[in-house]
């Protein structure tokens, strides 16, 4: 009824200094059945249950990218003459200062769970609630010091994150006569956090710090201009010359200009959502299966060559959606032209769009060959199956999402098998 494991490493790395080289990452787990108790003794529709809880702290230099990265690091610098230019050597310039005091980044972790079997093992339920921090992470903070001394900034334990959520999974399983079925579902929500960051900005809006960790940040679109009194009347933007029909943006820190100082949060690039599904349907040699898999929450950037049409590139369909004069206040992207269009093909809002989907991404069907069939063949345990792979997805935004640019297209997959021993 009662659990408790404790297991520890002792773990030593060569890219620390002398004196921090080993790292103690110690773990304890305990868990409680439950549906041992007596007072569990009347509840009838519960086969099991189980909590859990364990914690630890783990160090690790895998975010270390080098060796050395404690010592003070020089490097070759520019290619001095003598000699009437007849002679030259290369100059000696620090690349960072020595740390003697770096050492292990620590992830420390906290989980709860829960599994459970109910109503004669009908259902099944696994669920976890996670709270993870990372924190001594390896970087050079270039923030904290002034710029001329941009050579000689150490290494240092200096950011940290944090990173929480929950998943569950359910299982059903039931039989009636001859048939079987078998549906799964799981779901994990993951959300993050900036809590140090090593970074200065002019305007509060830029920080990263309390953002996610996948953040990306751009300009927010406020749509695409009128005419030249709308320009006129704008904050200046310094992307480029601009024209009716260009991209719009917010000036944020109200400056009289948009430049990249104008750059906000815009979308998360991991999906906070994502899930899964299986579905098994027996009756008697026959057996259906599906898999499929999904996600929510999340945005992405139409930024390919289809989309992103400048100077001499070659046109996609996409053109017949492009401003003109005639079309101001229906055009879906900004106006074409044959000269640069670095005003417009820059990270913001306007070229975003919902990537929530669902993808059947294979179904089964099976048939099990009755022994007194197979073994004229002088075969047994003889399957044929009948299989499709990546069958269908759902989307909002689905034509996007298949869009492949410059690359093989996307594929189905269809198969026949016969699976037997001799």
């Amino acid at each position: 009824k009662y659990m408790a494991d404790f297991s520890a490493a002792y773990v030593n790395s060569i890219k620390l200094p002398e004196g921090n080289k080993l790292g103690f990452s110690p773990s304890v787990g305990l868990s409680w059945v439950i549906s041992g108790e007596d007072f569990m003794s009347e509840a009838k529709n519960v086969d099991y249950l189980k909590l859990r809880l364990s914690a630890g702290i783990i160090n690790s230099d895998l975010l270390i990218g080098g060796y050395y990265y404690y010592d003070n690091r020089y490097t070759t610098s520019g290619s001095y003459a003598w000699y009437e230019g007849g002679r030259s050597r290369s100059g000696v310039v620090s690349s960072w200062s020595d740390n003697p005091g770096l050492k292990f980044a620590k992830r420390n972790e906290v989980n709860v769970g829960l599994e459970g079997l109910f109503f004669d093992k009908f259902l099944g339920i696994e669920a976890n609630l996670f709270y993870d921090v990372y924190n001594d992470q390896i970087i050079r903070p270039t923030a904290k010091y002034p710029s001329f001394y941009n050579s000689f900034i150490p290494y240092e334990n200096y950011n940290a994150d944090r990173y929480q959520g929950a998943e569950v999974g359910i299982n059903l399983n039931k039989a009636v006569g001859d048939w079987v079925f078998r549906l799964g579902l799981n779901g994990l929500y993951v959300t993050s956090e900036r809590t140090k960051v090593d970074e200065i900005y002019n305007n509060d809006y830029q920080y990263r710090k309390g953002h996610p960790v996948d953040a990306t940040f751009g300009l927010e679109a406020l749509g695409l201009f009128r005419d030249q009194t709308d320009i006129d009347n704008s904050p200046k933007q310094l992307f480029g010359t601009v024209k009716p029909g260009d991209i719009k943006y917010k000036d944020q820190n109200n400056d009289g200009y948009v430049d990249s100082n104008d750059e906000v949060y815009l979308r998360r690039y991991q999906a906070p959502i994502s899930g899964g599904l299986t579905l098994q349907i027996s009756y008697r040699n026959l057996t259906l299966f599906m898999l499929g898999e999904g996600r929510a929450g999340s945005e992405t950037f139409m930024e390919s060559s289809y989309y992103w049409i400048d100077s001499n590139d070659k046109y996609s369909e996409m053109v017949l959606g492009a401003w003109t004069p005639e079309t101001a206040t229906t055009a879906k992207y900004p106006r074409l032209t044959s000269q640069a269009a670095s005003n417009n093909l820059r990270r913001s809002s306007f070229w975003l769009y919902n990537n929530d989907y669902f993808s059947i991404n294979d179904v089964q069907l099976t048939w099990n060959v009755p022994e007194k069939l197979a073994r004229p063949l002088l075969m047994k345990n003889v399957y044929l199956f009948v299989d499709a792979q990546d069958v269908y997805q759902f989307a909002k935004n689905r034509k996007i999402r298949d869009l492949r640019t410059g690359a093989e297209p996307y594929y189905r997959t269809f198969s026949v098998g016969l699976k037997a021993n001799f």
